[in-house]
């Protein structure tokens, strides 16, 4: 396959100071768009905008795109632990309402962000998660707003064509129907007794608000990791676009480059103009390049990324600003705040070593049985996601034996808002907690709570943008997040009871003392983790002040600020009560509909 033309900062800027006599001209770093973060979302963004011969992009990444068949292969690339690995990991800040813990935090820093590393899983969610924003008076953000969004980018190989599986898209996901281990069988029987419906496409907005089926995942023709990288900017495309698609790597925005420009003798309006861009080799700091955009400069750098980059630019909450000694800009409160991210509590059991992915890294045999399989077939465990099936439920419909009871159909409709699951109970045949269990077979069922009320915030460490910004995941802020988890945990612990039953070898490691609240409690401030999930840091909403504040607008522009747009999962009104890389790519399928229409009437 061709390989992306990777470009410097010194092959699409100019440097600093602007030399406007001898410098090179104006043009040959004029942009019409500039995209910065060439992850999840800002490979679909840059794709669908160089579709068009007339218009220049610059997509600016810090990684690399290093598509090395590791990268590609489902098992090896989804191990952020592994040498090699495009995950980039450090400490969220201590939370002190849980033990005072500090949980790694994660993102994909590569060409395809997250969706390199990732588990694979194409959710879309509920369609009352996008009615929810519709509610919080996102218009044009409902569920029938964006499912047009994700029949075109998918091209669905499990699934018929219907008016909500597409079939044309570059972006392939599948299914896997046979389970890898033989618990998962046992569990998906027990859900079924907990009267938690089969579903066999998760992905129809007609589901029910409890159920239980298989996943789809993004692998290609060839079982293949489908990042977005690969799906919608393949060297190949790469290579026939690059007169008018400039890819920059391992490059490290500084900041954004906004001016108060007069548009007449008595009004100032603020414009995004460019951006300030150096090499991420620290051997090269110092050696600045401009870059400018005659249209719009769009942020997507992640809900990590973004409000860092609009705090370094001198947008955000302006006590902030000051304390880190950066001159404000705009004072825009909501930038950083808010966010949200899925709480997860693995309870952790010994199966037998040949009912476990561990087998890989305790039996040569295996693990060269597992490698010949893939080479010939491109079937096995080296082409199996982590997890395979799912169940979503709605914690106020579960009785006190932990069974699913609805007295009224309507009460299953998940395309009302007040319906939809607040907890997935996940079974995965590997270890999830944070530290190694030797030399024992793993099987984890992971309840996570999908729709936390808790809060936390991403905030400069420092005015230096070669940092990894500050965040706080605010984890059971809102104490009321217990109730709906430890309802979570109950059906796993009931979950696991039923498949012992049925004759399961299924032995407590990590689990709770007991089903009472208190060993509950204490048993999730011991163990959770966050599911890397991580949204809202900058919200959509109708203004930057009052009751709701928030960053952009629905056309996902900054509040205040022409030319800047943000697009990728920091701009959800609220989390979804799913995983959330699929959410992004409609995100950016939008926005670049949003931009295309501005220069059609400009």
């Amino acid at each position: 396959m061709p390989s992306v033309p990777e470009l410097t900062p010194q092959d699409v800027g100019t440097p600093l100071p602007i030399d406007h006599l001898k410098g090179p001209p104006e043009d040959s770093y004029t942009y019409d768009y500039i995209i910065v973060g060439g992850g999840t979302a800002g490979c679909v963004l840059a794709s669908r905008l160089s579709e068009d011969p007339s218009v220049s992009v610059l997509l600016i990444e810090q990684g690399p795109v290093a598509d090395t068949w590791a990268s590609r292969v489902p098992l090896i690339s989804g191990n952020p632990y592994r040498d090699g690995t495009l995950a980039a990991t450090w400490w969220s800040l201590p939370m002190p309402q849980v033990n005072g813990r500090s949980i790694q935090v994660m993102r994909g820093e590569a060409l395809g962000g997250t969706s390199r590393i990732n588990s694979l899983l194409y959710t879309r969610g509920p369609p009352g998660d996008y009615n929810r924003w519709k509610e919080l008076g996102c218009e044009g953000w409902g569920y029938a707003d964006l499912e047009p969004y994700f029949v075109k980018s998918e091209d669905s190989l499990g699934h018929p064509a219907s008016k909500f599986r597409g079939k044309k898209g570059p972006w392939l996901n599948r299914q896997f129907l046979s389970y890898p281990y033989k618990a998962i069988k046992h569990v998906m029987t027990a859900l079924g007794n907990a009267n938690i419906a089969y579903a066999k496409d998760l992905n129809d907005p007609s589901t029910p608000a409890a159920t239980a089926g298989p996943l789809d995942v993004v692998e290609d023709k060839s079982f293949y990791r489908a990042s977005t990288y690969r799906a919608f900017l393949p060297g190949k495309l790469a290579q026939e676009r690059k007169g008018r698609l400039k890819i920059c790597t391992n490059t490290i925005v500084m900041r954004v480059r906004v001016l108060n420009e007069e548009v007449d003798d008595v009004t100032t309006e603020m414009r995004a103009r460019g951006v300030i861009l150096e090499a991420t080799n620290p051997r090269k700091a110092g050696r600045s390049f401009y870059a400018a955009a005659r249209r719009e400069i769009i942020l997507s750098a992640g809900a990590l990324g973004s409000p860092q980059l609009l705090l370094l630019s001198g947008i955000g909450p302006q006590e902030h600003l000051k304390e880190k000694g950066i001159s404000v800009l705009l004072d825009v409160p909501a930038v950083g705040k808010h966010l949200q991210d899925h709480i997860g509590v693995p309870l952790t059991y010994e199966v037998p070593m040949s009912d476990s992915l561990h087998q890989l890294e305790n039996s040569t045999f295996a693990a060269i049985k597992a490698a010949l399989t893939y080479f010939i077939t491109g079937r096995g465990l080296f082409s199996s996601p982590f997890q395979s099936v799912t169940s979503l439920i709605p914690s106020r419909l579960l009785d006190d034996n932990l069974r699913v009871v609805s007295h009224d159909p309507a009460e299953l409709d998940a395309s009302v808002p007040l319906n939809r699951p607040d907890i997935e109970l996940m079974p995965i045949g590997n270890n999830c907690t944070d530290a190694d269990i030797p030399h024992k077979g793993i099987f984890t069922l992971l309840p996570a709570l999908i729709l936390p009320k808790s809060e936390g915030c991403v905030r400069l460490a420092t005015s230096n943008p070669r940092a990894r910004p500050d965040v706080d995941l605010g984890f059971f802020d809102d104490p009321a997040d217990y109730v709906p988890l430890r309802k979570g945990i109950r059906l796993a612990l009931r979950v696991a009871d039923d498949v012992r039953r049925q004759g399961y070898p299924l032995r407590d490691l990590v689990v709770p003392a007991s089903d009472a609240d208190t060993d509950i409690d204490r048993f999730v401030r011991a163990h959770l983790r966050d599911c890397f999930h991580y949204t809202s840091t900058c919200r959509m909403g109708a203004a930057p002040h009052g009751e709701r504040e928030s960053v952009v607008d629905t056309e996902l522009r900054v509040h205040g600020v022409r030319g800047l747009r943000v697009c990728d999962t920091s701009v959800f009104p609220e989390i979804v009560a799913t995983h959330t890389m699929a959410p992004a790519v409609v995100v950016a399928e939008k926005c670049a509909d949003l931009l295309r229409a501005v220069a059609k009437t400009s």
